[in-house]
């Protein structure tokens, strides 16, 4: 079984690692960051109380797949945001620095999420709308509604249908560029350890959504990628963590 819901806000940002002083976000929460929404929805506690690196969680995902959809056009806002300047214990705590911020502006996404322990606490909190821990899109300022859709029974996926999510590239998948049209890539990052250091990233393609509705991104190949139907889309699964 999967569950499925759909997380919306005035904006986002998922921050992309290697950047530096300025903030840039992913278009989408990369599976890093679904690991923390989850975690945050049924209260799994991180314990970075204890050490600012923990990431507890993690212990707690194994074995849960997630697949990601678009449901709006990627769009952008860009601005400074004052900051405390604060490097050190004995720093003037009225010295600012303005940041340059990259949001996400109103996105959706639908979240899929099948398997590991966690899968029936998750479920029981998403039918009573009860978050533990307030869920945000990727920043605390970046609130986060979720509207639960429900529990479906995935079914064996149509060969030739379009994908309605984002398509990871694993091993030997192929584009159909022709029948998808314009496609875009990231590199995107998929599983931390419980110390908050990266396990592994994967190439993912995607479309933007139109008028019409969700992207649909075809295959010629899809290699080593698990598909199904949920609920009349066709989701292209990450590897479990």
């Amino acid at each position: 079984m999967a569950l499925v819901f759909d997380i919306e806000g005035d904006m986002a940002l998922f921050r992309k690692p290697y950047t530096t002083t300025s903030m840039v976000s992913y278009p989408f929460p990369p599976p890093t960051a679904i690991a923390g929404l989850i975690a945050g929805i049924i209260g799994i506690n991180h314990e970075a109380s204890q050490d600012a690196k923990n990431a507890r969680y993690w212990e707690k995902m194994r074995e849960v797949q997630v697949a990601i959809a678009l449901l709006s056009p990627i769009r952008w806002i860009n601005t400074a945001v004052n900051l405390m300047k604060y490097k050190n214990s004995n720093a003037d705590m009225s010295e600012h620095i303005q940041v340059k911020h990259q949001l996400v502006k109103k996105p959706r996404y639908r979240i899929y999420v099948q398997g590991g322990e966690i899968y029936k606490i998750l479920k029981q909190r998403l039918e009573r709308e009860e978050f533990i821990y307030t869920p945000c899109l990727g920043a605390a300022y970046a609130l986060a509604d979720i509207k639960y859709h429900g529990e479906y029974e995935p079914a064996e996926a149509e060969m030739d249908s379009g994908f309605n999510t984002i398509v990871p590239g694993y091993e030997g998948l192929e584009l159909d560029i022709v029948r998808s049209g314009a496609v875009f890539s990231e590199q995107i990052p998929v599983q931390m350890t419980v110390t908050r250091c990266l396990s592994h990233t994967v190439q993912v393609y995607y479309a933007q959504p139109g008028k019409a509705g969700s992207p649909l991104l075809y295959l010629r190949n899809q290699g080593a990628l698990q598909s199904n139907m949920i609920n009349g889309e066709k989701v292209a699964w990450f590897n479990a963590w």
